[in-house]
């Protein structure tokens, strides 16, 4: 019973979550209410009261759902962070989503609780993380998600996680260049003998 429950449960909040993304990409978050979130999802109020507080905890909680089960299916050997690549494949593929999320034209609600999501599953993955760094890390991954949804020059997704992942793992001392040259170490990044 508990199983059917869990379905249900979930069926309930990603119907929400469509419904929620879609009027975001016909109006803008700021122009969506809870009434024509439950009117698209073919929910009654009490059931969406249910499950979140008001639609920035919708957004931000089934983000953080998509995005984790996402993750999950995806294996990515390498460093700590790698399941996080699934993110730069979803923003290339789904630039519609992303622009109304990270896009010129989010609005400052959406941009903050999509990054306060990419800052929750980097903590996931990192233990041990301060609070400051998972901030940098997860506005600069925000930032270079942004630059694969550029519609006039768009950064392929691949390059662009590259990019991110050798900043984020070795820093500006040695991350752009590991970054340009597929991981080469650089000079400027090698310990003095």
């Amino acid at each position: 019973m508990a199983e059917h429950t869990d379905r249900r449960v979930r069926r309930t909040r990603d119907t929400l979550h469509r419904a929620l993304i879609e009027l975001m990409i016909e109006r803008g978050y700021d122009r969506v209410t809870v009434s024509d979130i439950i009117d698209r999802a073919d929910v009654g109020r009490s059931t969406f009261y249910a499950h979140y507080r008001d639609k920035d905890d919708l957004l931000l909680v089934s983000c953080t759902e998509f995005l984790r089960r996402e993750i999950a299916r995806t294996t990515a050997p390498g460093s700590p962070i790698a399941p996080l690549r699934v993110m730069f494949h979803l923003a290339a593929q789904y630039p519609e989503v992303y622009q109304p999320l990270i896009g010129p034209k989010a609005t400052t609600t959406v941009l903050h609780a999509y990054r306060r999501c990419v800052a929750d599953l980097i903590g996931e993955l990192v233990d041990g993380l301060a609070a400051d760094t998972v901030a940098f890390l997860s506005w600069g991954l925000v930032g270079a998600l942004g630059t694969v949804i550029d519609p006039n020059a768009p950064v392929p997704p691949a390059r662009a996680w590259r990019r991110f992942e050798a900043l984020a793992l070795h820093g500006l001392n040695g991350g752009a260049d590991q970054a340009t040259a597929g991981g080469a170490e650089s000079p400027a990044s090698r310990s003095p003998r």
